[in-house]
């Protein structure tokens, strides 16, 4: 199971945590793995000041850690969409995220 943690401080962005694997599927055929790799990736490639954040990126993890309290607005629209997304595939797949 895909585990997602989101935290937030004074209702400002602080962090995201992804980790885990889905298992619905075969290696190299699970979808919903497929999905958040990309949701995750494609996220994390959209941030213009990626100087702002600490961003891992490995197979089964993914950290997006603010070190400022000052981000554009650019990417916390991003950060949102991540979040979006991965409830979406929550809803459709409760058991594997």
């Amino acid at each position: 199971m895909i585990s997602v943690q989101l935290n937030y401080i004074n209702d400002k962005f602080k962090s995201l945590t992804v980790n885990g694997h889905a298992d619905s599927g075969p290696e190299g055929e699970d979808l919903v793995c497929a999905a958040v790799s990309a949701i995750i990736t494609g996220g994390f490639n959209s941030i213009k000041d990626q100087e702002s954040f600490t961003m891992e990126l490995n197979s089964g993890n993914a950290k997006l850690i603010a070190k400022t309290d000052d981000i554009l607005e650019h990417d916390l629209v991003v950060i949102e969409t991540i979040v979006t997304s991965l409830d979406t595939i929550k809803e459709s797949y409760p058991k594997y995220i």
